[in-house]
């Protein structure tokens, strides 16, 4: 008696129950693709903001000698903002940094199954981690009304803290998507 290999394709679901799952997980992978496209916008956006913080520092301190604390720390806390909103748009756009020196030589459906596995057994479960390890520090600063310890520096550090979870929660959505995706992905173009 031969044993059969249970994979996605030889499950014994119902074709239409299986293809409407499916179109709802891909539905909702492009809902999370949508979202962290605007909040990927608005970090373009803020880049902006940063440009004009950085040039007014620059023209204040050189020009009329003088010069805020609140403003230096200020570019570093939208730079953070950033790179926090962006980690997870940079993931989706695929612009991320890869070390390619055998995937670029891998067939089509290989790199399809590493990035799959990749993004579901690496980065998903390590985001999260991430994600919900740094929650406590975010609530210790709220309850400690952390602020700067430079005399003239800003106050209230939680709301920058709290794009360390926030970045890494997106960076995890964002990989579950894309290994959804692909792990389903051939499959319906197949049906199709």
């Amino acid at each position: 008696m031969t044993e059969e290999v249970l994979t996605r394709e030889t499950l014994p679901l119902p074709a239409a129950r299986t293809t409407a799952q499916n179109a709802l997980v891909l539905a909702w992978a492009s809902r999370i693709d949508a979202s962290i496209g605007v909040l990927g916008r608005l970090a373009a956006w803020l880049t902006l903001l940063l440009v004009a913080l950085v040039a007014g520092d620059v023209i204040a301190r050189y020009v009329w000698h003088v010069g805020s604390v609140a403003e230096q720390q200020l570019e570093w806390h939208v730079l953070a903002v950033i790179a926090m909103l962006s980690a997870s748009f940079t993931l989706q756009q695929d612009e991320h940094v890869r070390v390619d020196i055998f995937y670029r030589n891998y067939s089509p459906r290989a790199r399809r199954i590493l990035d799959t596995l990749v993004y579901l057994l690496v980065v998903v479960p390590t985001s999260a981690f991430i994600a919900v390890s740094s929650v406590h520090f975010v609530v210790q600063s709220y309850r400690l009304h952390e602020g700067s310890v430079t005399p003239g520096g800003l106050p209230d550090l939680f709301i920058l803290k709290a794009f360390v979870p926030l970045g890494f929660a997106l960076v995890s959505l964002e990989a579950l998507a894309l290994g959804v995706r692909e792990w389903l992905g051939p499959v319906q173009q197949e049906k199709e």
